[in-house]
């Protein structure tokens, strides 16, 4: 049976994990996290995502490369790409990355 984690023990987990280059548990708790939904693609190719009732592109969707995730101008499924999300967000694809193949 699982317990929850004493304050001392949950310091202690955050600090090996930042000194193993991630997130510690506070930062990965206070990040903004996106569960993005395909929707398709728009008509440079690209994949549209949608997380609550926002649109979202992915600008290089190389899978070869990291997803580089950008707002949709107006939020127009053809609109162009605008504010790029934070760079500490937690991304989750439903029902996976959409990428090229190469």
């Amino acid at each position: 049976m699982s317990r929850d984690w004493t304050p001392e023990e949950l310091a202690a987990a955050s600090s090996v994990m930042k000194a193993a280059g991630n997130m510690s548990y506070e930062e990965f708790r206070a990040a903004p996290k996106l569960t993005l939904r395909l929707l398709g693609r728009d008509s440079w190719d690209r994949p549209v995502y949608e997380c609550d009732g926002r649109l979202y592109v992915d600008v290089d969707p190389r899978k070869s490369r990291p997803a580089d995730i950008c707002t949709k101008q107006g939020n127009a499924f053809d609109g162009e790409p605008c504010d790029p999300i934070p760079e500490n967000t937690i991304i989750e694809f439903v029902p996976e990355r959409d990428t090229w193949p190469f």
